[in-house]
């Protein structure tokens, strides 16, 4: 009875968002988990980082990864008002900036950990990266999200039960597609971005407006890799009354269901 009480005392409760769920989950294939996801409403910050390199510490990379994102975007305001004061440039090419900014030094750390680690070029550990960014500066009426992504992690909108890829996998198999599918498609998981395994790297970045009762989807490819985006669609409609927790779990089931081949994570947004 004593020990039951003493597990109740140090028991930490989960923590709970008000506009957004995330699940991470090894999947039913792999020993052990490479994904990692960043959740912090206050900045309006949401990032999945699928690491890879098995051995050579996927989830190291994926880690820190986003701690570096993390800490350069708890400085956004204090840069934000530094760069208004200092320099003419608009609000959405000072966030840009220090988004291409944060994920440049993220690279440069895991590029150079690989070379400490005795890889000549820099190749090991690497990690994907997708996320997004909801900012209301400098007018809180003219919210806007920066979606920026490198490697074939996804986003998604999902908006009056239509579900809409925002981001393009940096993969082989997408430029084939892209450049008119001639010849043997390539593999599907073969990236050719990544934060970690080359010295320069640049990342996509979008920016758009917020619409009404617009929910954002982030995902490694464990997601939808098993399922497809119909069947996405469909989990994300069957669920629309659920909470964002409950959508997260029955998309995560749903691609364990179908195999669960890779480790699984998702984030739902709904600002």
């Amino acid at each position: 009875m004593l020990s039951q009480l003493f597990k109740k005392i140090i028991f930490t409760p989960e923590v709970v968002h008000a506009y957004s769920a995330g699940i991470s989950n090894v999947g039913k294939k792999r020993d052990h988990n490479e994904d990692q996801f960043l959740i912090d409403e206050r900045l309006g910050l949401f990032v999945v980082a699928d690491g890879m390199g098995g051995h050579e510490a996927g989830e190291v990379a994926s880690q820190l990864a986003l701690d570096t994102i993390l800490t350069h975007l708890q400085k956004l305001t204090l840069n934000y008002k530094q760069a208004i004061k200092h320099y003419e440039q608009s609000p959405n090419k000072i966030i840009r900036s220090l988004l291409q900014d944060a994920i440049e030094d993220a690279n440069n750390q895991a590029h150079c950990h690989n070379i400490a680690r005795g890889s000549p070029e820099g190749k090991g550990m690497g990690t994907t990266i997708t996320g997004l960014l909801i900012s209301s500066l400098p007018d809180p009426s003219k919210r806007k999200v920066y979606l920026f992504n490198v490697g074939d992690s996804r986003i998604y909108s999902f908006r009056k039960g239509a579900l809409k890829q925002l981001s393009i996998d940096h993969s082989l198999y997408q430029l084939w597609l892209n450049t008119g599918s001639k010849g043997s498609p390539p593999k599907h998981n073969i990236i050719y971005k990544a934060v970690g395994p080359w010295k320069t790297m640049m990342a996509d970045q979008h920016t758009l407006n917020i619409h009404n009762e617009e929910l954002f989807l982030l995902c490694s490819d464990g997601l939808y890799d098993m399922l497809s985006d119909e069947e996405i669609e469909t989990i994300l409609t069957v669920n629309s009354h659920q909470t964002l927790k409950k959508m997260a779990q029955a998309l995560i089931d749903s691609a364990n269901n179908a195999g669960g081949h890779d480790n699984i994570t998702v984030i739902l947004v709904k600002p």
